[in-house]
């Protein structure tokens, strides 16, 4: 039996895969088996639902249609003047570099896939509303009325519980954490589990129940002995298995003060806690996400503090080299100790197509003792297969890169090659801020041995959006896509 896969597509050597993005965070929700071997090639296939257990991950209306190019500008002094904005060498990596290989594995991944002419590039979705997505948007809202609805509460701005308490104090670093309790664990306020690690230590996922406060208009004026009850709801949340989360501000941008953490770890988390594996999405600064206003952006005045703040969190929380570490222990040499652990710590950092965010990934990286040795292109397509937007557009590009470094034996002939290995990753793009989960792609590319069977390693997501079980999350919005409101019994869906 096949296990169940977010991969729809992979090539031989895997270097292109189609990737399927709610399945990919439904999937992470469950602890991995000791292989998963996704299959080759997988028709599009609406029996594939994104369970969270017994629930179905809502997602928007999947695009089928590229945008238009109406944003990019339309004249040669217009583009002129982008061009001037943008560095030479940034121009020249993306010309001669991304486009040319996401071409080349768009080219592949038709000629493989022709003959399968009923292959859609996403699973069915079962959608939120018609608001994110182009092509029967209108019609799929009329359909389902209900689901503007659910839209606007997810999107509310008067619920206390999405922003996190600026007054309480970082949590210390040897403060016990919070276990929770297989099924319901119910709190008064979510600032219980703010600054504060929380761990489900249990094989079975957990919930988290939180009463939260609504902002209400005050009473009109001549009603002053008018007693209005204060209006409370609940929220609840998935915790997967094994997972732990930190619910906090990090303080990546601002100058050291009297209120910002002195120490370079990540408040509340211990410095001598440190991961195989940390993948990092730092809030960048971004044109049109600033226009959208979907989440929140940092805008960075000061980038080399930037680049020293994800240095340090490499650098406290990153482990050191197995081999080098535990055989130093032992007085035996890294490349003839029987005991070597041959895999090395990863770092990972989510970028913009920018200059500036390149630049800080890649220093942070060389400042924490790490070489870049690869590179995954996230390309965001259509249903059926073409880019959302121009390949070579100026102000919008159809893909994100994830810069991947890792901490190599200083003597190691790999240090001086520094080659860069490049991956393509094709998904169809789903809410505004959700990213693939790339729990599944790690495994398989890291964290297994050559026969398929995933070895043990320890992973934290900084920024995380969702939770992943087995790993560690921090971030203000670690909870986001965990919350109850992004899901629905699938038993609902089975007829849409």
């Amino acid at each position: 039996m096949i296990a169940p896969s977010s991969i729809l597509f992979q090539n031989p050597d895997a270097t292109v895969f189609i990737v399927d993005i709610p399945t990919s965070i439904a999937l992470a929700q469950e602890l991995s088996g000791p292989s998963s071997p996704p299959p080759p090639h997988s028709a599009s296939d609406s029996s594939h639902v994104h369970h969270h257990g017994r629930k179905t991950l809502l997602s928007s209306t999947p695009i089928r249609a590229p945008y238009p190019p109406a944003t990019e500008p339309k004249t040669d002094a217009a583009r002129a003047r982008v061009l001037e904005r943008i560095p030479l060498s940034e121009r020249v990596f993306h010309a001669e570099t991304i486009e040319p290989l996401v071409a080349e594995k768009l080219t592949e991944l038709r000629e493989t896939l022709a003959a399968g002419s009923e292959f859609e590039w996403c699973l069915h979705r079962i959608a939120v509303d018609g608001g994110d997505a182009q092509n029967g948007s209108a019609q799929d809202e009329q359909a389902h009325p209900g689901k503007r609805k659910r839209s606007e509460q997810l999107r509310r701005d008067g619920c206390s519980l999405w922003t996190v308490d600026q007054e309480l104090s970082p949590g210390l670093s040897d403060d016990p954490p919070l276990i929770l309790s297989p099924g319901l664990n119910a709190f008064g306020s979510i600032s219980e589990l703010s600054h504060l690690v929380v761990k489900n230590t249990s094989v079975e996922p957990a919930t988290v129940q939180i009463r939260c406060q609504l902002e209400v208009d005050p009473a009109p004026s001549g009603m002053h002995d008018y007693i209005q009850e204060t209006p409370y709801h609940y929220h609840s949340f998935h915790v997967p298995p094994l997972s732990s989360f930190l619910r906090c501000r990090l303080p990546i941008s601002e100058p050291i003060t009297n209120h910002t953490q002195l120490n370079p770890h990540i408040p509340g988390l211990s410095r001598d806690h440190r991961f195989d594996l940390i993948l990092l999405d730092p809030p960048w600064t971004n044109r049109s996400v600033r226009r959208s206003g979907h989440y929140r952006t940092q805008s960075y005045l000061d980038w080399g503090l930037l680049t020293r703040r994800l240095r340090d969190i490499l650098r406290v929380h990153l482990k050191e080299n197995h081999a080098l570490s535990t055989n130093a222990s032992r007085g035996e040499h890294p490349e003839t100790s029987p005991h070597t652990d041959t895999r090395d710590p990863l770092a990972a950092i989510w970028i913009t197509n920018s200059a500036k965010a390149r630049k800080a990934a890649y220093d942070s990286m060389q400042g924490a003792g790490l070489t870049v040795c690869e590179e995954w292109v996230w390309l965001k397509t259509t249903t059926d297969g073409q880019p959302i937007s121009s390949l070579g557009g100026h102000w919008r590009k159809p893909y994100e890169i994830l810069v991947i470094g890792r901490r190599v034996h200083p003597l190691k002939d790999e240090v001086k090659k520094a080659i860069i290995t490049r991956r393509v990753i094709a998904a169809v793009p789903d809410i505004h801020s959700r990213k693939p989960n790339l729990k599944e792609l790690f495994e398989k590319v890291f964290f297994s041995t050559p026969d398929g069977v995933r070895v043990p390693y320890s992973a934290l997501e900084v920024f995380a959006r969702n939770l992943t079980a087995g790993w560690w999350a921090c971030g203000d919005e670690a909870l986001k896509f965990n919350s109850e409101e992004w899901l629905v019994d699938s038993e609902q869906t089975e007829d849409k």
